[in-house]
């Protein structure tokens, strides 16, 4: 998994953030896996900390909110 985020930090988001000046739009990347501890995810905690990012995230955006998602395992 850090593979791919790291192959999306270098390549994908620069493209998306570079399409979105060039039209007026301004892009921020969140991601929800980062800074998760033990505790939370032993807790099961998780999924509720995410959805409460992402309510977040929607309340404050004055745009549209788009979501991608990365399914895997670890690596």
């Amino acid at each position: 998994m850090r593979v791919k985020r790291e192959a999306l930090q270098s390549t994908a988001y620069p493209v998306v953030q570079t399409f979105c000046q060039k039209h007026g739009l301004m892009s921020e990347v969140v991601d929800l896996r980062w800074g998760i501890r033990n505790t939370e995810a032993t807790n099961h905690m998780t999924t509720e900390l995410c959805l409460e990012e992402l309510d977040w995230c929607r309340k404050t955006s004055i745009g549209p909110a788009f979501v991608v998602s990365l399914l895997g395992g670890m690596d």
